[in-house]
């Protein structure tokens, strides 16, 4: 198994330099935010001054130069530094490529260059609007391992505001960005096939610096292979324009819009033809032909099947010798992890305290700590505040993608990855078992739990060795299948507890019957609401197992100030899954966009509903009020932008997002959903609880707050006061006591198995 550990990361022959690079940042407002870690050594000031990044232009040797500001010390001190992309580009003439150097003193004597290593987390290409021009920028990594930064001028755009497809037509407005046009006369748009000077033209209507066009789209129709076609703006004594929008903070139009297609006929030829926006943000139409479906050819396996024994390929032979082997390998790895499953008795154990200056050592379960989603982000949360005064692992069942942890691991905690698919087996033999049991479903994990799909015999296996090999402290699972896990394998000297993040009704009637049996053998259940304190209190009373409540904690730094209020945007947040029920939030949406068509919905987060609710939003027309905005790692600074925050869920274990969102002062519209808002939102006084399922009131509940403009901020002022109860260092006293609590009984009577 691969452990990883939160500390600087040695990269080339300079990567013992006192400095590492973590995390590059480029934010809307203009601004490179660089972080990473320094070596203790590194003091942050020293005879001639304080350590400087040095941005270096290759060409031109200009500099561009800020002061790293050093956090607290600790084996390995925090960083970051602030550069401002315009004063990058003052010196850009058309490309520029600048190299990142620290400064160790104000002589240049003990300067060094900036590593970047793998697992740094280097922001996307994005552009960026600086001094009326356009500049895209692109933090990466050199071949030697070092932090360099590409910035390049754009040509001149026209701003695109609103695009409307109606009847086989699209039309676009906007304006000219620090231009106004001196004629109105000729203007034109012009729409080219990509690759050729093949260009259709219509005209343009120009009015001071605001523009208008609209092209029919049978215009672009013809027999060529799948096209794009480009749209630019001709303006008089302007000149010509690339249609994009660069100018908001959405960074990610290609994904977050989506509109219409229309399919066209000319002749015989019939085509789709739908705008959309590129990677670089610019407007553009892409036309595809409309073919009829094709049967799917047999697979080439199916087809070998199909013939006579002597006519089978050879490697047929070699399959099912290996199929043979993978069995007996199949049934040693299940017996191995039963017997694992069986070690130790019911006796009495006693339980090792820490000595004198040894600290306790907490160890978190997460099926994968690499993801994104809330419970993974409130256990990264709680495992930066633990780690303050324990010894921490954070252990994650899979790791399948290569890169840093989306949301970063506090510094001190040791992240270790059991099923690793990132770094190769050295051993031939065990890189063939991996590969066998990898393709042999999970054993341990229970068939209904969610994450089961993800599992298989292989990361059962080395979870059961993981599991079994602690001697000592607490284990914390973090979901029901990882809670049977610890109940069943972790030695009785191990401290045990699980992590409830669901309702207790809303698991699946086999599910929850394993957990009845299962959780008597916790020594600890925590729980998130009052309601589940009392279900599974009821349900465990016979048993020995304490249950408690307690909540997720809001992070101590999340991303973003105080909302304002003014934005004219509703904000949601949370994985696309029926769940969620953010079908019901666009449904809800629909009266708000047709009586206020400037405010807007922006739905964060990733998942398999996305086509699903793209199709909701065009079928009702909102593709220019609704916008799945994607994935995000900073959802604080999102929220902060909103008005108002809508939670449309048909239940939830908490509801944690409601607290980050009233932490920005946000008023809430929610659902009455089992379980977490009632317990969280005050009727009245800082949101609006829905009946449940009621989407008529709902839309009600969010027009009450947007035309409402006083309501709305003192429901914002009073959600942001009841936040402060989440406060990280609130509910982690909580978990220190239960710690403490569960420790101070020394001996006790537990089976193991």
């Amino acid at each position: 198994m691969q452990v990883l550990r939160s500390r600087p990361v040695e990269t080339g022959r300079r990567a013992s330099g006192r400095y590492v690079v973590r995390r590059v940042e480029l934010r809307a407002d203009g601004l490179l935010l660089v972080q990473g870690e320094a070596d203790p050594d590194a003091e942050g000031a020293v005879e001639d001054g304080p350590a400087q990044l040095v941005l270096r232009e290759r060409s031109s040797q200009a500099e561009h130069r800020v002061v790293l500001a050093l956090g607290e010390s600790g084996p390995a001190r925090r960083f970051d530094a602030e550069v401002a992309i315009s004063g990058l580009a003052l010196v850009v003439d058309e490309t520029s490529e600048w190299d990142a150097y620290v400064a160790l003193d104000g002589t240049g004597a003990g300067e060094e260059r900036l590593p970047a290593p793998p697992d740094a987390r280097l922001a996307p290409t994005s552009v960026l609007p600086l001094d009326a021009s356009l500049y895209r920028v692109r933090p990466h990594r050199r071949d030697q391992g070092y932090l360099s930064l590409t910035v390049r001028r754009l040509p001149p755009h026209a701003e695109v505001t609103r695009v409307e497809v109606e009847n086989a037509a699209v039309t676009v407005d906007g304006f000219l960005p620090g231009a106004q046009a001196a004629s109105t006369d000729g203007a034109r748009l012009v729409a080219r096939r990509r690759g050729t000077e093949s260009d259709v033209f219509v005209a343009a209507t120009i009015d001071g610096d605001r523009f208008s066009a609209r092209l029919d789209l049978s215009e672009l129709v013809d027999d060529e292979d799948t096209d794009v076609w480009d749209l630019r703006l001709e303006v008089p004594a302007v000149g010509t324009l690339r249609l994009g929008a660069h100018l908001d903070d959405v960074r990610n139009k290609k994904e977050a819009f989506v509109y219409p297609a229309s399919i066209l006929s000319r002749g015989a030829v019939q085509r789709r033809l739908r705008p959309y926006f590129t990677v670089e943000n610019n407007l553009s139409i892409r036309s595809r032909p409309v073919a009829a479906a094709r049967p799917r050819p047999a697979s080439s396996a199916a087809a070998a099947a199909r013939l006579p024994e002597r006519e089978r390929p050879k490697g047929v032979v070699k399959r099912r010798a290996e199929a043979v082997l993978a069995g007996a390998a199949e049934r040693v790895a299940a017996r191995l992890i039963e017997r694992l499953s069986r070690a130790g008795s019911a006796r009495l154990v006693r339980r090792p305290k820490p000595g004198p200056g040894e600290r306790r050592t907490i160890h978190i379960l997460l099926l994968n700590a690499y993801g994104m989603g809330g419970t993974i982000r409130t256990v990264i949360n709680l495992v930066g505040y633990l780690a303050d005064h324990f010894d921490v692992e954070l252990i994650s069942v899979m790791r399948r993608r290569r890169g840093p942890p989306t949301f970063a691991v506090p510094p001190g905690v040791r992240l270790t990855a059991v099923d690793d698919r990132i770094t190769p087996q050295r051993n031939r033999f065990t890189a063939w078992l991996q590969r066998v049991l990898s393709a042999r479903p999970s054993v341990l994990v229970h068939p209904d739990d969610p994450g089961h799909g993800a599992c298989s015999l292989w990361s059962d296996l080395m979870l059961a060795r993981k599991i079994r090999s602690l001697r000592s402290g607490v284990l914390v699972a973090t979901r029901p299948a990882l809670n049977l896990i610890a109940a069943r394998l972790a030695s009785p000297s191990v401290v045990t507890i699980g992590q409830e993040h669901l309702n207790f009704h809303a698991h699946r009637p086999e599910l929850a019957e394993a957990i009845r049996h299962g959780y008597s053998k916790l020594d600890a259940l925590a729980v998130l609401t009052h309601d589940d304190l009392r279900d599974y209190g009821e349900m465990l009373s016979s048993a020995p197992t304490r249950v408690v409540r307690i909540t997720n904690a809001l992070p101590p730094d999340l991303e973003g100030g105080q909302a304002q209020l003014d934005s004219k945007m509703v904000v949601a947040g949370g994985r696309l899954t029926w769940q969620k029920g953010f079908d019901r939030l666009v449904l809800a949406f629909a009266p708000v966009a047709r009586r206020h068509p400037e405010w807007k919905l922006r739905i964060y987060g990733g998942g398999k509903k996305r086509g699903q609710l793209q199709r909701l939003i065009l079928e009702h027309d909102l593709y220019n009020n609704v916008f799945l905005m994607g994935p995000t790692d900073r959802l604080g600074e999102e929220l902060a932008k909103g008005a108002v925050f809508a939670l449309s869920s048909r239940f939830e274990g908490f509801g944690m997002v409601l607290i980050e969102a009233m932490s920005k002062g946000l008023p809430v519209a929610s659902f009455d959903c089992p379980r977490g808002p009632s317990e969280i939102v005050s009727p009245g006084r800082d949101g609006i609880l829905v009946p449940e399922g009621d989407i008529d009131g709902f839309s009600e509940a969010l027009l009450e707050l947007i035309e409402d403009d006083d309501k709305r901020r003192r429901y914002g002022s009073a959600a942001l006061e009841k936040a402060k109860a989440y406060d990280i260092g609130v509910i982690g006293r909580q978990w220190d006591e239960l710690f403490e609590e569960l420790g101070a009984a020394n001996v006790t009577a537990r089976t193991a198995g």
